[in-house]
């Protein structure tokens, strides 16, 4: 993943050093949505969750966007995961800088997610004997907060290599005894598409 996100920036700076005036890619009207597939670092524990990621933002104008962020957790790269389901939504304004092809961006986007824990086991005496109980839990719809920031390339007027960094608030009370600590960071990149409702002016 580090390779990967080093050869796009590389490649954003070797394709800027080409280009020969000063053109501007993003204008009000745009709808541009991107389909990737994002690892999310969790910061409480060993793991990282899979998601696959989807987004969809409009241009209202030439600094603003307003833009939705769908993450659906398939997985985790370790056996024995913290989480069984974290799957989660985002909505909010992104502000943006842009330069040449380049166009930089920060916002915060409120959402929600579906959140269950695997089972854990608690083990207690009942004499004369160790017994190990098992104890599952609930699907819990959970408030998030997440700030997000990134970089997108624009290739031409259709296509651009992107790439966004977040990080996740979130909390789900009632685990074991007390709460479960669910911040992470998501880092997503890949080739986002764009089209245009608008003429440019």
């Amino acid at each position: 993943m580090v390779r990967f996100i080093s050869f796009l920036f590389l490649l954003f700076f070797a394709v800027d050093l080409c280009a020969q005036k000063d053109s501007v890619y993003r204008y009000p009207g745009m709808l541009k949505g991107t389909a990737t597939i994002t690892p999310g670092l969790m910061l409480n524990a060993n793991q990282t969750n899979i998601y696959i990621n989807g987004d969809l933002e409009f241009f209202a104008d030439d600094k603003i966007s307003i833009r939705g962020d769908a993450f659906w957790m398939v997985g985790s790269q370790q056996k024995n995961a913290l989480l069984q389901q974290n799957s989660s939504i985002f909505f909010g304004a992104l502000y943006h800088f842009h330069k040449n092809r380049f166009d930089y961006f920060i916002g915060l986007q409120p959402g929600i997610s579906i959140t269950k824990p695997n089972s854990t086991y608690e083990s207690s005496y009942q004499l004369p004997v160790l017994v190990n109980n098992k104890r599952d839990y609930d699907n819990k719809l959970l408030p998030n907060f997440s700030p997000v920031t990134g970089i997108t390339f624009y290739v031409s007027d259709y296509f651009n290599f992107f790439l966004n960094v977040r990080y996740v608030y979130a909390r789900y009370f009632g685990y074991q005894s007390s709460s479960l600590n669910l911040d992470e960071f998501r880092i997503s990149a890949g080739l986002g598409f764009q089209i245009h409702t608008r003429k440019k002016k």
